[in-house]
């Protein structure tokens, strides 16, 4: 049943795409258009007035544009059909694999089904955003997700490899190795740093001349201190991290947070964060509080990361996590998940309109759900770390 939803979901949502001709998926386009210069041993860095592409500004790491290359023999328009149908499993995937982590082997049932449809609602907006743009949010989901799944089940070189890929994209797999040394997974962090080299120098064989390779890291690095630069203004209305949110809506927002003050308060923050994170792992005795943990993680990204604000799309696994929970929680922090779930997933432009929209994207509410969300699986975690 619920495969069927998302089905019709992504299918409805692909015809109205087509319908309009707005299928472009432009973020795709930049990952397409790397990965062609890549196989040329080209220059992924090149300044606009040399790239007929130049509002398609590629700004992530030489081994993630290797990921793109099987794209390349279908052309640009059949990639974006494939593209699209391969995020719509890796949706479906991800829910999956949530199931099998947290109820093992129970047989599916309305629960989970239910659990799995409201979960696709919830996060929706994002989802579509995702396959509007091409992005790489549900990308990294699912190699999140499928790692978890390998550590579960003590399968370090597989787990390794794929949080290895995953930080070539984006380096947010990086917040899954404090988990791992607290744990003792050194098995997983030794694969996790072999697969790391292999996947820097894998694209070194499209370049003849290896200086010229690893020229591109340097043009890579330029790009990432553009964008930080760019990413910097706390109280901007589109950082919708934890810092801009204690910085605009504490008393903190009466102290101005400017250079080297700034990075002591972000600091200070995340220590706190880690510290509040250490004692919930230590709290919980149960065999899953490291699955429990790691969807934690997962869904504090965003709250780290001045990224695009579908990347709350990383919620899912926590949202999922606490739907198959809900009928254990009290009335008090059942009402709270709800409005919670209505922040993250309830901002939908074509739903409230324009003003409403930015008004709500202003205030960060997907931040809020999230943080709603965190605080229901902290406070509330005596009642849910119960048995299945």
């Amino acid at each position: 049943m619920w495969i069927i939803f998302l089905v019709l979901v992504s299918a409805g949502s692909l015809s109205a795409e087509l319908i309009n001709g707005r299928l472009e998926m432009v973020d795709l386009e930049v990952y397409y258009r790397a990965a062609e210069r890549l196989v040329d041993g080209g220059d992924l860095y090149r300044g606009v007035e040399e790239d007929p592409y130049f509002h398609y500004v590629f700004k992530y790491s030489p081994p993630a544009a290797l990921l793109f290359v099987p794209f390349i023999p279908l052309g640009f328009t059949a990639g974006k059909l494939l593209y699209w149908l391969l995020l719509t499993i890796i949706l479906g995937f991800v829910l999956v694999k949530i199931k099998t982590v947290f109820l093992g082997s129970l047989p599916m049932n309305s629960r989970i089904t239910a659990s799995f449809i409201l979960g696709i609602v919830i996060v929706g907006t994002h989802f579509f955003r995702e396959l509007h743009l091409g992005q790489v949010n549900l990308l990294l989901l699912g190699l999140y997700v499928y790692a978890l799944a390998l550590l579960d089940k003590h399968k370090a070189a597989g787990f390794g490899a794929l949080i290895a890929i995953s930080i070539f994209i984006k380096p947010f797999g990086l917040i899954f190795i404090p988990l791992l040394i607290i744990m003792g997974r050194f098995r997983e962090l030794l694969y996790f740093s072999a697969f790391t080299v292999l996947m820097f120098f894998a694209p070194m064989a499209f370049y003849s001349n290896p200086g010229e390779y690893f020229s591109l890291f340097s043009s890579w690095f330029q790009e990432l201190s553009i964008e930080l630069g760019d990413k910097q203004e706390l109280v901007s209305a589109g950082n919708h991290t934890i810092f801009s949110i204690l910085a605009r809506y504490t008393p903190l927002a009466l102290i101005p947070l400017t250079g080297a003050g700034q990075l002591i308060y972000q600091l200070i923050t995340i220590l706190i964060l880690a510290l509040m994170l250490l004692w919930f792992y230590l709290k919980s005795g149960l065999s899953d509080r490291a699955a429990r943990m790691y969807i934690i993680l997962i869904a504090i990204i965003p709250l780290l990361a001045f990224t695009s604000y579908n990347a709350f799309i990383f919620t899912l696994p926590l949202v999922v996590y606490l739907l198959f929970k809900f009928r254990k929680m009290t009335l008090f922090f059942k009402i709270v998940f709800v409005i919670s779930c209505l922040l993250i997933g309830g901002n939908i432009y074509d739903v409230v309109g324009s003003k409403l929209f930015d008004f709500f994207w202003s205030i960060s509410v997907f931040s809020w759900g999230t943080i709603g969300l965190l605080f229901v699986m902290f406070a509330g975690r005596n009642k849910l770390a119960t048995s299945k």
